[in-house]
């Protein structure tokens, strides 16, 4: 009898041993299916505070910037980000189950160390269809980034190395300030105007067909991802630069570099996915330019 019951006593602490050290992996940081799921395999906490971050940056700066024309249009890009993060969880998780070596590393109770998806890529297919908007006002748009491309990259090459961050610095201050001063200038009374002042950087505009023209190019969707795709690819390589990284405040805002198919393919999917809610919620449809 007493050895009936060491028998069972022994196959019950094996079995909470058994269930102690399942849980203990379950809840392991690194390892575990749990782990997988919350720590960014298919979805993590972080994810949820950069959506918020960054979309009030962007949509702050689109509005700031003209990339948005009208009150409907801001109401159809919101809509569009907020379904943005289950359609990115969605997206990741299909990804990682189709991958046969990634959806045998999600089952075993592991991520993979690798970045496919891109919620930041994805989501600037979402804001930059309005950005032939904004470059209405193109005055401002070439006197910014003149200063930003002789302040950033090229006066640093010919200038001491102990001077060239308090330059960049001035430089990026001085073309956000050139810019806001050059659109909103003449709505200050206190402020001499900007066309006396900046001349063409405050005046020089593009014609409103040419503007609609590559308005619906970008949201156009035969033109329209790859379009972006295409920016995308070109701010990965200029954003990433080392003229750029090594600027100490800055860098913490900059994007880490993609590859460029990583960068082209979440662009165009954002850009895509953008498009699709704009047909479902106005019925509107461009196909071709």
């Amino acid at each position: 009898m007493n050895g009936r019951l060491r028998s069972v006593g022994d196959v019950v602490g094996r079995l909470r041993s058994a269930a102690a050290g399942l849980l203990t992996q379950e809840f392991t940081y690194s390892t575990g299916h749990l782990a997988t799921i919350l720590q960014g395999c298919l979805f993590a906490p972080s994810v949820l505070t950069f959506w918020f971050v960054n979309g009030l940056v962007d949509f702050s700066t689109a509005v700031a910037i003209g990339a948005v024309a009208t009150p409907a249009g801001l109401q159809v890009r919101v809509v569009a980000y907020v379904l943005l993060v289950p359609t990115f969880l969605l997206a990741r998780a299909a990804v990682h189950l189709v991958h046969p070596v990634h959806r045998k590393q999600v089952l075993s109770g592991s991520c993979p160390n690798t970045r496919l998806l891109s919620l930041d890529w994805i989501s600037m297919g979402i804001l930059a269809t309005g950005l032939p908007l904004a470059l209405r006002n193109l005055g401002p748009w070439l006197g910014m980034n003149t200063i930003f491309v002789a302040g950033v990259f090229l006066l640093p090459r010919v200038l001491p190395k102990r001077q060239t961050g308090t330059l960049k610095l001035a430089a990026i201050v001085l073309g956000v300030v050139t810019f806001v001063y050059a659109t909103y200038g003449d709505t200050v009374a206190t402020l001499p105007d900007p066309a006396t002042t900046l001349g063409p950087v405050a005046t020089l505009t593009l014609d409103d067909t040419v503007v609609e023209r590559l308005f619906r190019t970008a949201n156009s969707v035969t033109i329209g991802p790859p379009l972006v795709a295409t920016v995308g690819v070109g701010l990965n390589r200029v954003l990433t630069r080392p003229e750029l990284t090594d600027i100490p405040l800055v860098r913490y805002s900059l994007p880490k570099r993609d590859r460029d198919l990583v960068v082209a393919a979440n662009a165009a999917f954002g850009t895509a996915f953008y498009l699709f809610v704009v047909a479902v919620s106005t019925r509107d449809v461009i196909l071709f330019p």
